[in-house]
């Protein structure tokens, strides 16, 4: 495949692999996974309940019984201390993935570069219980003969732009403009709570480290993160508003968290609306997904200003 790409030819390639979901059938998962030196000396079943936290001890303690845990070659066993360097390997039961919405829209496409609008659910990589449905796995069934590339992420509850390179060259030349901050990203939030000011912003700094439930926090020490926000209507019918926001920093759900630090978290948004969330529910992604939305993007393509605008969902136009 080469050059542009059309909006049928897309179409009918996702469809073909997403009817059934990929990850609709029932299967089992090998995980190979290195002990970090930073858990050395740990019991191998610690080791996995700090790995994967939302896991019990039962679980490695049955594993180990049914002689299907291994480290280094050979079978573990409940007394087994890991090492740093370590090789652990084990096999998850057959199960089938959850639901993803992979109604994927082509919104422009050249020799160099395919930019869609990612629908939600929806999660960029492989990540604990997705692996067939996920972004990367669905386009690399749909154009198996392309090696795309994924430029910047979205969270897998977000819509909205994503670029992805065809050829190395475009990963460094517009890779870099996202690590420099030259980017200009637009996005639509729809926040809980009646915006008192049609314009302001916060330079909340955010925490380098995962909270134990994979989110992130504030934090005085953190990294500098700065967003602006306007109002672009508000809603007392149902004690809502809809700004658009400008993340001039591109941190790790920088939006989600200072819109919360704000008493002003996205509709939908339990992760950072209730502390414990993430705690209790773990990469867990439904239907009731993120009020946010990544709607347009400037950056330099073949030496030009380029802009680009997904569809506003039609959740934010009800």
């Amino acid at each position: 495949m080469t050059n542009v790409i059309s909006i049928f030819y897309f179409n009918q390639q996702i469809k073909a692999v997403t009817e059934p979901l990929p990850g609709s059938i029932a299967y089992a998962t090998q995980y190979k996974l290195p002990v970090k030196k930073k858990y050395e000396g740990l019991n191998i079943i610690d080791f996995f309940l700090e790995l994967v936290p939302r896991s019990n001890r039962e679980i490695w303690i049955t594993k180990i019984k049914n002689q299907t845990l291994f480290i280094n070659g050979k079978p573990a066993t409940e007394n087994t201390i890991v090492k740093g360097g370590d090789i652990t390997q084990h096999t998850s039961e057959p199960k089938v993935e959850p639901w993803v919405n992979t109604k994927i829209e082509l919104l422009f496409s050249d020799e160099d570069i395919i930019i869609i609008n990612k629908p939600a659910p929806l999660p960029m990589h492989p990540s604990g219980r997705f692996n067939k449905n996920s972004l990367t796995e669905i386009l690399k069934l749909a154009f198996p003969e392309e090696d795309l590339k994924i430029i910047h992420r979205l969270d897998a509850n977000t819509t909205g732009i994503v670029i992805l390179a065809r050829n190395k060259k475009i990963v460094k030349s517009i890779g870099e403009q996202f690590e420099s901050k030259s980017t200009q990203k637009t996005y639509l939030a729809m926040v809980e709570g009646i915006a008192t000011e049609d314009y302001f912003n916060t330079n909340t700094k955010i925490g380098i480290q995962k909270t134990a439930g994979g989110g992130r926090e504030s934090n005085d020490d953190g990294i500098d993160a700065y967003t602006e926000f306007k109002v672009l209507e508000r809603f007392p019918s149902n004690n809502t508003t809809l700004l658009e926001v400008k993340p001039h920093t591109g941190r790790t759900n920088q939006i989600r968290l200072h819109l919360a630090s704000l008493n002003h978290p996205i509709v939908g948004d339990h992760g950072y609306k209730d502390i414990n969330y993430f705690k209790k529910n773990p990469l867990t992604y439904t239907s009731d997904c993120l009020f946010l939305h990544a709607w347009k993007l400037k950056f330099y393509h073949n030496n030009k200003s380029f802009a680009i605008e997904a569809p506003i969902p039609e959740k934010f136009l009800n």
